[in-house]
């Protein structure tokens, strides 16, 4: 979202919000996640600028901490000092007198670390006696005065006004997370401190560190000191630091689990101790990204020592139950050619790769167990021999996990909700743990079927087959089950061209399916990717997915979302979790019925500039920063406002190329490593475009019969054409912003062409081949998409149908 639309969130929401909570109607306030239930009642309480408070149940430490913590996030919601007053230290009042009454009934005396399946529920009642918040513990209590601050916030006018209300709030999910990897790209303490900030404000509940992987080992380890004098870089957390940062993120009720990744992922131990690898020989340290062949050598009893002194170290810092040990992405080649671990295969009839990788599994878990931890993994470590306590973190897909729920294990899902990946936020806004599958029928003709391949830039070609049984159109891509998608049209033996739609681990896919001609298609979010179509003869037996039985439900815990670090610094990480994790977050806290992608983006608008005028999320400064940066030094005043002018405007209609087709580019480029510089104006660009989406809705609304649709439209096509003027010699001034110049061009070209397509909408002209036209200013290589193509091309494909 754009300076230009985020400083009218406030009253964007005034205008437009009306969101139905429980049985009630609660008009002009947005809340993120939308709590369980809501009761609107009538009047509203002031509060003034000295407010006094009782928070009955908590230590001397949380409670100073959250009413801080509190008053800070009302001060800037007032924009003057807000001061709490305890009335724990004034004699003459008792806390019945105190505006603000938080309750908790099961008390803290010290400061309590959350675990999972704490009772986060909480009651908050405002009327106009003061506000009272009732808890079973103080986690529950702390997601009661984030409401409350959310609640303050909607008033927009630098007033503490508060409506009278009964909110009655639990969670949906128990584990509700965020991966952040610090192994790749090291990352601040102070950064990540924000972002547990940040989480806190969504009533999110677990940080899972990735604190080691082949690029670095990022803890101290005074056991194994060479973990990071010789694989860190001297970018590493001293265990001070953590301690602290793990009492400060239980402050905000939040979870702290450590990821040390064995058996592979390890190239990192293999720099520092590589007597314990399969292969021993001497290591350097890995710089580029991807899947390496460094592996543990599972034969020797040194490598379990090793795991059983490391763990018992960490355990004294990190003091969640639960310890996840990676084990995702083993490549087996080194133990294969190992002697001793051929011995090993023998003696316990191991037949492969996988075998070993369950061996070395049932090996650690009751060392972790020893240490009254338990153990988790991604989705290879699942195997009937572990105990059923075990936390399996799905990034294979809801097939894997529901396989996980349904043998009785634990599960966590975490495909579709890869935020380093740019998607857009209703693909992760639909995408729920406990996903209900639509039903096939089988027994319905075969109309058509083909075999398709989505050529990818970097790895294996995605192979698909097309099926068509009646009217259902049914897609399958390499492995995986035959899903059903959504199609434009039901095709039939006539048909020559159609779309069909679907969600996939790659995120959002729409199919431009061309049968007769070579023309075919998939946006993956907003990247398009030529497809071969190819007849099938015979095609696979239809293979679905296999449902989770609602006995097995509750053993999915819930979701993680994950920002891997390769194209993440300290520079850009707010910009590209925030605001899309709250969308997340509500998936996991409400109710699954709340699911309006329309109804969610108008909150979003709010929420965001909430995030970080409010909280203190840095995504809004970050883009700011990085758009300044591109400037010489040698701009005068009046030429930087100039320059950042023309900046924001052309990031009002680009957005970054999504999936991994950026990650894919750079490795074509020889710029996919730990070196390469992420200082680009793509670098700094939202996920998503809030004005492209606009251009969607005018599409849409026209093809619904608004004429006046086009009007609009047409009218913002002039204001980003004018915006345009002279930035081609603006951006001549340097070589930074220079290379943004085939860009701005591309650009206007854009503009042109759609003023043509609504004149050939409204039959002024007869534009032709407008179609491919805008196509042709975009190229897979592109980091930067004019993301507007699209819903363009689609509102002249539908004028020409008409």
């Amino acid at each position: 979202m754009s300076i230009h639309f985020i400083n009218k969130a406030c009253v964007f929401v005034k205008l437009c919000s009306l969101l139905l909570f429980s049985s009630s109607l609660f008009a002009e306030t947005s809340l993120m996640p939308l709590p369980q239930s809501f009761e609107r009642q009538t009047g509203e309480l002031r509060l003034p600028s000295q407010i006094e408070f009782s928070f009955e149940g908590f230590s001397d430490q949380r409670k100073e901490f959250q009413a801080k913590r509190l008053e800070l996030h009302l001060t800037r919601i007032a924009k003057h000092k807000v001061t709490l007053i305890d009335l724990a230290n004034n004699k003459k009042q008792t806390p019945d007198n105190a505006t603000l009454k938080v309750i908790v009934r099961d008390k803290e005396s010290d400061l309590l670390v959350p675990q999972l399946n704490n009772d986060e529920s909480y009651q908050l009642v405002i009327n106009q006696n003061g506000i009272t918040i009732n808890a079973n513990t103080v986690f529950g209590a702390q997601h009661g005065l984030t409401t409350l601050t959310q609640l303050a916030a909607n008033h927009c006018d630098n007033q503490l006004i508060l409506p009278h209300a009964i909110i009655t709030d639990a969670p949906r999910f128990a584990w509700r997370g965020l991966l952040i990897d610090s192994a790749r790209h090291f990352l601040s303490i102070e950064t990540i401190k924000r972002q547990l900030n940040t989480m806190a404000s969504a009533k999110l509940n677990v940080l899972h560190w990735h604190l080691t992987d082949d690029q670095g080992w990022r803890i101290e380890s005074k056991r194994f000191p060479r973990l990071t004098d010789m694989a860190s870089d001297g970018l590493f957390y001293k265990q001070s630091e953590v301690k602290d940062f793990v009492e400060y993120a239980a402050l905000l009720g939040i979870r702290v689990v450590p990821e040390f990744g064995m058996p592979g992922h390890a190239s990192a131990i293999a720099v520092a101790y590589p007597e314990l690898m399969a292969e021993v020989k001497p290591y350097e340290m890995e710089r580029h990204w991807g899947v390496f062949k460094p592996l543990l050598d599972i034969s020797k009893p040194e490598v379990y020592q090793f795991v059983d002194s490391l763990i018992e170290e960490m355990t004294g810092i990190f003091p969640d139950q639960y310890l996840h040990i990676g084990g995702d992405e083993v490549e087996p080649e080194q133990w294969l050619n190992n002697k001793d671990i051929q011995a090993l295969m023998a003696k316990h009839s191991l037949k492969n790769g996988h075998d070993l990788q369950n061996y070395f599994n049932t090996q650690i878990q009751p060392i972790i167990a020893k240490h009254q931890r338990i153990m988790m993994g991604w989705d290879e470590i699942f195997h009937q021999d572990l105990p059923k306590d075990i936390v399996v973190q799905s990034w294979r897909g809801h097939d894997s996990l529901n396989e996980v729920a349904n043998s009785g294990h634990l599960g966590i899902l975490s495909t579709g909700f890869y935020i380093d990946q740019p998607q857009y936020s209703d693909y992760h806004y639909r995408n729920d743990p406990l996903r209900k599958l639509p039903q096939v029928d089988l027994s319905k003709s075969l109309l058509l079927a083909k075999s398709f391949v989505i050529d990818r830039l970097k790895g294996s070609d995605v192979k698909g087959e097309l099926v068509v049984l009646g009217e259902q159109v049914l897609i399958k891509l390499n492995n995986n089950h035959h899903q059903l998608a959504l199609v434009n049209k039901a095709p039939n033996q006539s048909t020559n061209a159609f779309k069909a739609k679907m969600d996939s681990w790659m995120g959002p896919l729409t199919f431009e399916f061309d049968l007769k001609g070579e023309t075919s298609a998939v946006m993956i979010g907003n990247s398009r990717y030529p497809i071969k179509l190819s007849t099938l003869n015979v095609p696979s037996e239809i293979s679905l997915s296999r449902p989770l039985k609602n006995k097995n439900a509750a053993n999915i815990l819930g979701a993680e979302a994950t920002i891997w670090s390769e194209m993440v610094t300290d520079d850009n990480i707010d910009l590209r979790i925030w605001p899309r994790l709250y969308v997340i977050s509500e998936r996991l806290w409400s109710t699954k019925h709340i699911n309006d992608a329309n109804d969610m983006y108008q909150r979003l608008r709010f929420i965001n500039t909430y995030a970080a005028e409010v909280i203190g999320a840095a995504h809004l400064a970050q883009q700011k920063a990085g758009f300044n940066a591109l400037l010489p030094k040698s701009f005068d005043k009046y030429k930087k406002a100039h320059t950042l002018a023309l900046l924001n405007v052309m990031a009002e209609l680009l957005e970054p190329a999504h999936y991994y087709t950026r990650h894919h580019i750079k490795y074509l480029n020889d710029e996919y490593h730990q070196e390469a510089p992420l200082n680009l104006f793509v670098d700094y660009l939202n996920v998503e475009s809030e004005q492209v989406r606009q251009i969607k809705r005018w599409m849409l609304a026209y093809t619904a019969g608004d004429a006046d649709s086009l009007t609009q439209l047409d009218k913002q096509l002039i204001k980003w054409q004018k915006g345009f003027e002279m930035g081609l010699e603006t951006l001549s001034s340097s070589k930074k912003l220079s290379e943004l110049k085939p860009t701005l061009i591309s650009l206007s070209q854009f503009i042109g062409l759609s003023q043509q397509v609504i004149s050939s909408c409204k039959g002024e002209i007869k534009g032709t081949g407008l179609d491919e036209q805008l196509l042709d200013l975009q190229k897979l290589t592109d980091e930067l998409v004019i993301a507007g193509i699209y819903p363009m091309r689609d509102l002249y494909l539908a004028c020409t149908e008409q």
